[in-house]
C-alpha cells in the first residue's frame, strides 16, 4: 500500500520563477584565473604614530555600543574582504585597567600578541596570565574573555581568519555567549 503526499499542503510560496541571473557567469580557464587573483595587492604600513592617537580616542569612548574597542588595519587592495590581506584580519585592542572584556567566542581563530598590559585570558575554562611581548592563541569556536589586572592600558595585536569566514558567508559570533549572529550583513555583534 502505498501513501499519496499532497504536495499542496507542503509546496512553498513563491513569488516568480528564476530562469537565469545576471550575476551567473561562465568563464574559460583564461578568464578565470584572472577574475580569480586579484592584482595589485601592495604590500601597506600602518605607523604606529599614526595609529597611538586613534587608540587613545577610542580608549575615552564610553562603550555605548559594544564591550570593546578597536582599531581594525585594513588594505583597501583587499576590497569587500576587509584585511591586512584578503583571507587575515589585524585588529589593535584596547581596553583600560580593570576592564573586562565578557566571554564570547566566534568560529574564526584569533591570535592575541601583547603589547603592552597584563592581564589574563580565559579560554574554555582556562586561565592564561600575560603580559607584554606574550602571544597566546585561541582556536575556533573557544570561548574567551579578557581582563586587564594591570595600572595601564591593555594593548593587543589581535590576528583573525575572519575575512576568510566572511567572504564563504560562515562567519558565526556569539556574543555575549548564547546569542549567536551569522554575521553576513555587515553589521557588529553587539547591533541589532
Amino acid at each position: 500500500m502505498s501513501a499519496q503526499l499532497n504536495t499542496e499542503d507542503h509546496a512553498p510560496e513563491t513569488t516568480s520563477t528564476v530562469d537565469r541571473t545576471e550575476w551567473a557567469r561562465f568563464m574559460t580557464d583564461d578568464e578565470y584565473y584572472p577574475f580569480l587573483v586579484k592584482k595589485n595587492l601592495r604590500a601597506a604600513i600602518w605607523r604606529w604614530n599614526d595609529l597611538e592617537p586613534r587608540l587613545e580616542q577610542v580608549l575615552r569612548d564610553p562603550l555605548r555600543r559594544a564591550d570593546r574597542r578597536f582599531i581594525a588595519l585594513v588594505n583597501s587592495d583587499t576590497g569587500e574582504a576587509g584585511g591586512v590581506f584578503p583571507s587575515i584580519f589585524l585588529g589593535i585592542q584596547i581596553f583600560g585597567p580593570g576592564e573586562h572584556i565578557a566571554a564570547h567566542r566566534h568560529n574564526s581563530y584569533a591570535l592575541y600578541h601583547i603589547i603592552q598590559g597584563e592581564g589574563y585570558s580565559v579560554l574554555d575554562g582556562q586561565r592564561f596570565d600575560w603580559k607584554r611581548g606574550d602571544t597566546f592563541g585561541c582556536p575556533p569556536m573557544a570561548s574567551h574573555e579578557h581582563i586587564n589586572t594591570g595600572s595601564e592600558p591593555a594593548i593587543q595585536y589581535v590576528i583573525q581568519d575572519m575575512p576568510a569566514r566572511a567572504m564563504d558567508r560562515n562567519l558565526i559570533w556569539e556574543e555575549p555567549i548564547g546569542r549567536t549572529f551569522h554575521m553576513v550583513e555587515g553589521k557588529a555583534p553587539h547591533q541589532d
